[in-house]
């Protein structure tokens, strides 16, 4: 709701748009302020127009109408967008400030979602429940060059595709949960700067040994799997590893002892459930 709180009902859209209708008197006709960033002329989106553009809009047209976006809210930095709301994807070009996307219950099976011309300075993007199979159906996510946090729990992933997450090489926190992985997505091991990975509620039964490459990981759940080995190395050769979850997946009570010493070190979480009704005999 948050947009639509923003955006009037009456506008215009295009950047220095207001300053050249000005010109011409239409902006004081229709109470536009100055730095009004204009989004559509009657229904068409002014992305990319010229203000030579936006006058010959104007011209010649006895009924004009324009949706805007005051100055104030083009600065907001965290936005929540949900269902119904998907009209509202055509304007996230104008907010040059977001740091924050939140996008929940759309489905986007068949279009896709496309943010390939939002702000590449988003630091935090979550979508979550959206009927998502492939990280790919997420149009632009490759541009996101600053993105710090990626989640996409509650969608139908079943893969991760390895040259669009490589181009996110600051993301430190990727969470992946209630999705339809039946691997471990091994590209995850080559995203250098990644402290946290939360594979919860998938359907992975192994752990690549390419998981000792993840030198600044600090935080591993693969609670809600169907693993049923715990490799040694993935407590003995990750050196930032602070906490490990293991709940409800297929491991023998003899996993419980492979954390070794690490498992007495201080500060560090480990969570296995040896115990669980999920448990292998």
């Amino acid at each position: 709701s948050l947009i639509h709180n923003q955006i009037k009902s009456s506008g215009i859209n295009a950047e220095y748009g207001v300053q050249s209708l000005d010109e011409k008197g239409i902006a004081k006709k229709m109470r536009l302020k100055e730095r009004d960033q204009i989004l559509e002329v009657n229904g068409k989106s002014v992305q990319g127009w010229q203000s030579e553009d936006l006058l010959a809009e104007f011209s010649g047209n006895l009924s004009v109408t324009v949706t805007v976006i005051s100055i104030e809210d083009r600065t907001i930095t965290d936005l929540f967008l949900m269902t119904n709301r998907e009209n509202d994807l055509n304007y996230l070009w104008a907010l040059r400030q977001l740091v924050k996307l939140s996008i929940c219950n759309i489905d986007f099976s068949g279009t896709g979602l496309d943010l390939s011309a939002i702000t590449t300075t988003l630091h935090e993007l979550i979508v979550t429940n959206c009927s998502l199979k492939c990280v790919t159906q997420i149009l632009g996510i490759g541009r996101l060059v600053s993105l710090k946090r990626l989640i996409l729990t509650h969608n139908n992933l079943e893969h991760v595709d390895e040259k669009t997450m490589l181009k996110l090489k600051e993301l430190t926190d990727l969470q992946l949960g209630y999705n339809a992985l039946k691997s471990f997505p091994t590209v995850v091991t080559r995203m250098e700067k990644l402290e946290e990975l939360s594979l919860i509620h998938n359907q992975i039964s192994i752990l690549p040994d390419e998981v000792v490459q993840m030198r600044s990981l600090e935080k591993l759940h693969l609670d809600n799997n169907v693993l049923t080995e715990l490799p040694e190395y993935v407590t003995m050769q990750l050196p930032q590893l602070r906490a490990l979850t293991l709940e409800n997946n297929k491991l023998s009570p003899n996993a419980a002892q492979v954390g070794g010493s690490r498992k007495t070190r201080s500060k560090f979480y480990y969570k296995i459930g040896v115990t669980d009704a999920s448990i292998a005999p």
